[in-house]
């Protein structure tokens, strides 16, 4: 073989080497990306879960002011017919 063609063959597989290498670190990024999106995921349905929650409990806050406030316009209205 001339050196030439030694030459180039050694560049190519050099080059093939850093491809083989970079494909390697690029789907070990990608692994570490879905991880974390995993778990990004997995928080989100926490929270969806704690705003279902807090939204039910708003809703019966919402069901015992409006009792509250029906009984204060009773009680004024009542106190407003007797006479003091």
């Amino acid at each position: 073989m001339s050196a030439e063609l030694t030459a180039v063959l050694a560049v190519g597989a050099t080059m093939f080497g850093v491809v083989v290498v970079v494909a390697g670190l690029i789907l070990s990024a990608l692994r570490e990306v879905r991880e974390e999106l995993r778990e990004v995921r997995g928080e989100l349905r926490d929270v969806r879960k704690d705003i279902d929650e807090l939204r039910k409990e708003l809703g019966e806050l919402r069901e015992r002011m409006a009792r509250l406030e029906g009984m204060f316009e009773g009680f004024a209205r009542s106190s407003e017919r007797e006479p003091a």
